[in-house]
């Protein structure tokens, strides 16, 4: 298979299948699961079941190279691979790779006859993250190339949740604090836990959590939440450190003592005046670690807990708000002019689908789904 690099000096995107890319063939655009120190066209990184598609590879930048000293030596050189490499790491980097190698994509691999031409995302970990922005604000069904679905596989899709004021991370009022600190601390997937653990790496300041473009569910509605100072701090004092404001003038005083988080409120996305429209979507993620069996007999005895920040929550997040989009905004202003709107009962699940994959990858569930999409 042949293989070519593209996209400016930084090569952003790498083709592959090169009797296919120039087609009206469907086109896969694959992100990786992390950042690379520098982009090349090796075919083995491609899942295998991208490597039939005519697909083109986005390597985003995020992360700074492992050795300050390295990425300096390397940059001296003044190779293609420095200009990839030196940058200023974090957010908003990779959205702006992203959409830069996207722009050139389309400007570049339409087909010459005006034909129309469909594109698919992929996406795992990080990957996932900009796959799901990128579909959800290039999905344009009137355009004759642009994103119609995509495949997210163990991705964050809302960075605000590892921040210690998510409603996800507070005991809830009618749970044993026992029980409830108990789930906590049980051992988590070890890939989820890396991903939190990065986040002080991966976004510069606690305010890039609260960007749509990293966090997509918040096109969905507002993020109900204070910024906070620092990632592991509460955007509210506790009230141990208000006891002494004497020095403050009595209006800041106020404003302290009743500082509170705004309420999360829905938003209306697509833009009603938008062309964009809730694409085709296959949101995968692993198995949950499984619950010791005392875990399990007290739950039986509740009939609904929260079990934690994980890819299952994640997805199965922005796959309701998604599919609620799709009834409350899309279908509903159908009804006003469509007198079959009653056949498009199920729409929002049919389109929408969040798939568990058990501990076995996503290989053969991504194969399958972009196999029917890109050959109907």
């Amino acid at each position: 298979m042949e293989s070519e690099s593209a996209c400016g000096s930084a090569r952003l995107a790498i083709l592959h299948n090169l009797a296919k890319v120039s087609s009206s063939e469907p086109l896969l655009v694959y992100l990786p699961p992390f950042s690379t120190a520098a982009p090349n066209s090796d075919l083995t990184q491609l899942p295998r079941f991208a490597q039939r598609h005519a697909t083109a590879v986005i390597h985003y930048r995020w992360t700074e190279p492992s050795s300050e000293e390295e990425s300096v030596e390397v940059y001296a050189s003044g190779d293609e691979e420095a200009v990839h490499r030196y940058f200023h790491p974090g957010w908003p980097a990779p959205i702006h790779d992203t959409l830069q190698a996207y722009t050139w994509i389309v400007e570049n691999l339409a087909p010459t006859n005006y034909a129309r031409r469909d594109i698919y995302v992929y996406g795992s970990y990080l990957g996932a993250s900009l796959a799901t922005s990128l579909a959800l604000t290039e999905a344009h069904p009137h355009e004759r190339m642009a994103v119609r679905g995509c495949v997210a596989y163990n991705g964050i899709y809302n960075w605000t949740m590892f921040l210690p004021d998510h409603p996800i991370n507070k005991l809830p009022k009618t749970s044993s604090r026992n029980f409830f600190e108990d789930i906590l601390v049980l051992p988590g997937d070890p890939d989820f836990q890396e991903l939190r653990q990065m986040t002080t790496e991966l976004f510069n300041k606690p305010s890039d959590l609260f960007d749509s473009f990293a966090s997509s569910c918040l096109l969905f509605h507002t993020p109900g939440l204070l910024v906070p100072p620092s990632f592991d701090e509460s955007a509210i004092p506790p009230p141990s450190s208000l006891t002494d404001l004497s020095w403050l003038p009595e209006e800041m005083v106020e404003e302290f003592m009743n500082l509170k988080h705004p309420r999360k409120s829905p938003l209306v996305f697509p833009p009603r005046k938008s062309t964009l429209k809730i694409p085709e979507m296959l949101l995968l993620h692993d198995s949950a670690p499984p619950l010791p069996p005392s875990f399990l007999r007290r739950r039986q005895r509740r009939t609904k807990i929260n079990y934690g920040n994980n890819f299952r929550t994640q997805a199965e997040e922005l796959g309701n708000l998604m599919r609620r989009s799709i009834n409350k905004v899309e279908l509903k202003e159908r009804m006003k002019w469509d007198e079959d709107a009653g056949q498009w009962d199920g729409e929002a699940d049919r389109r929408v689908q969040v798939q568990d994959v058990g501990h076995d990858g996503d290989d053969a569930a991504a194969a399958a789904w972009l196999e029917d999409q890109m050959s109907n």
